[in-house]
């Protein structure tokens, strides 16, 4: 039998320390990627109702307001003050898409998918449009549903 010299014992408990804190890093990064791709109801937010209203200033012009429609992500956007409602899951793979003003489109992070102000695919792997929903506004209120 061999005896482990002082040298030997340092290198192999540096370097399983060091496979432990890489192996860590991996599994707690692939779990929050995997909840942002696919978000649960925790994430998403309380389950919603299928028709909501707010009022009109909570949505200023060229914004977007999250909300819980019938439990799934959704946005209000308001141009040109006309309002679109739109489900903000992407077509492809279920990421969440965001909102930018100052292009007038979501784009999908994940795999840079694009649409459009009426959810139509503008780019990218999407292979349908963004559903919708129905919205208006009456006096100084957005209803939704």
């Amino acid at each position: 039998m061999e005896e482990i010299t002082r040298k030997d014992f340092l290198h192999t408990t540096v370097n399983t320390l060091i496979g432990l804190w890489v192996a860590v890093v991996a599994v707690l990064s692939s779990y929050s990627g995997l909840r942002y791709v696919w978000p649960t109801e925790k994430t998403a937010g309380p389950s919603g109702e299928n028709n909501l209203s707010f009022p009109l200033t909570e949505l200023p012009e060229g914004s977007m307001k999250k909300v819980v429609i019938g439990g799934k992500p959704a946005g209000i956007i308001r141009i040109n003050e006309k309002l679109y409602a739109l489900s903000l899951i992407c077509t492809h793979l279920g990421c969440i898409v965001s909102w930018h003003p100052e292009e007038k489109r979501l784009i999908c992070p994940c795999h840079g998918g694009l649409y459009d102000i009426n959810g139509s695919v503008l780019g990218g792997p999407p292979p349908r449009p963004l559903p919708s929903y129905e919205v208006k506004q009456s006096g100084d209120t957005v209803v939704v549903g």
